[in-house]
């Protein structure tokens, strides 16, 4: 498994190749607000996703993306929408 630009190749068991690009999701949060970030990367590493998270603070807000890839993509959408 690998990255090549933004687009990242994953091997099966068949020996076949799937590529895979990368999904973006966001939000803004206070910056004592540390619990949701962590919350993110807990979903994603119980559902065997990869997640590269980007945290940028902003006076006293806190803009947050995260780039989500793998096979449970779906399933992590839909728990994040519902529990973010």
């Amino acid at each position: 498994m690998g990255y090549i630009g933004s687009v990242m190749i994953q091997a099966t068991s068949d020996s076949e190749v799937v590529t895979v690009k990368p999904i973006s999701i966001g939000f803004t949060c206070w910056c004592w607000e540390t619990q949701r970030p962590k919350a993110i990367l807990r979903l994603a590493q119980r559902l065997g996703v990869s997640v590269k998270l980007t945290v940028k603070n902003r006076w006293l807000q806190r803009d947050v993306e995260a780039q989500v890839s793998g096979r449970n993509v779906d399933h992590f959408i839909g728990e994040f929408a519902r529990h973010g």
